[in-house]
């Protein structure tokens, strides 16, 4: 009975979330500029879809779900929409306790989800804490920057974690892509602002690659240059390149810049070129530990989900790749 209450609250938020009452997402916004509307009810969709009972059942089919005492602790990030309610569906759907330290930037949406949840299934109002006090736990996941994480390592040594860092994301294109794959892989770059670990920041292009399709398939995002925090981005970093005489090429909001960094900060975009796919295959393996996901259309790039997809992740797409089903066992 517990796995059914489950599977159905689970499926009842993803319902829910395809309306979000609007003084949730105006409020979501005044806390954190950076969610814009739009991007509020992106997020909102893609857990819609990936909150289907169907999917919900696969993803727990070997869960029995059991209510368990240990306390799961959860320390949230706040960089995009509802960006911590995959940690907490675990952690429930394990049948654990749960102590949260939500984001002060995400709180008012995850405030949300879990007022749906224990809506759906009251029994979950006493097993969800949100004070942030997460003594006695027995397990942790913890998202936040490279400084942070060396905090939670030291302060939480004696409990299992799993405990995440920077990243970000890397798009590998062949030179064949047309005008349509080209918007679907704007979306990877621009969503949320760049903000999302899932974000593509690096391209990876085969010699002789012509910049000027992509500043044309991306123009349906140039409204983000009249985002101010956007702006003030990618003004800032447009200054320091034309100060230090830094080679750059500007398409009006997105300053593109050669180098092998796999992180670019927001309003820029780092490349590359290569002239064998053997040289893709080390940049990835070198550095592995740096991005989250692969998006390519190219059958050599076996771990890449397709151009468009990174921002769609399903409920087996676990950060990191470390599975928590597993993990809180």
């Amino acid at each position: 009975m517990q796995k059914t209450n489950i599977i159905n609250s689970f499926y009842q938020l993803g319902q829910a979330l395809l309306d979000i009452p609007q003084d949730i997402k105006e409020k979501a916004q005044i806390m954190n500029p950076w969610f814009t509307q739009t991007f509020i009810q992106l997020s909102a969709n893609s857990w819609s879809e990936a909150l289907s009972k169907e999917k919900i059942e696969e993803w727990l089919k070997d869960e029995t779900c059991e209510l368990r005492e240990q306390t799961l602790g959860i320390i949230m990030a706040g960089n995009i929409p509802f960006v911590g309610l995959h940690d907490l569906l675990a952690g429930l759907a394990k049948g654990l306790k749960i102590s949260a330290k939500l984001s002060s930037n995400d709180e008012v949406l995850m405030k949300y989800a879990i007022q749906k949840l224990i809506e759906f299934s009251p029994e979950l109002e006493n097993r969800i804490n949100t004070e942030g006090k997460l003594n006695g736990i027995h397990y942790l996941i913890a998202t936040g920057s490279n400084n942070s994480a060396r905090y939670f390592e030291y302060y939480f040594k004696d409990v299992p974690s799993v405990i995440r860092k920077n990243r970000t994301s890397i798009a590998v294109l062949s030179g064949n892509e047309n005008e349509e794959t080209l918007k679907r892989l704007a979306d990877d770059i621009y969503s949320y602002y760049g903000l999302g670990c899932r974000n593509v920041s690096h391209l990876i292009l085969p010699r002789g690659f012509e910049l000027r399709p992509l500043y044309e398939a991306y123009d349906v995002y140039m409204d983000h240059v009249n985002h101010h925090k956007y702006y003030n981005n990618y003004m800032y970093h447009k200054s320091i390149l034309l100060m230090n005489l830094d080679k750059h090429y500007d398409n009006g909001f997105m300053l593109f810049q050669e180098k092998q960094e796999p992180h670019a900060p927001i309003a820029t975009l780092n490349y590359h070129y290569y002239d064998d796919i053997d040289e893709v295959h080390n940049y990835l393996e070198q550095h592995k530990e740096q991005w989250q996901c692969v998006a390519s259309d190219m059958p050599e790039i076996k771990q890449a989900v397709g151009l468009g997809q990174t921002q769609k992740p399903g409920l087996t797409d676990y950060a990191d790749n470390i599975n928590l089903l597993e993990f809180l066992s």
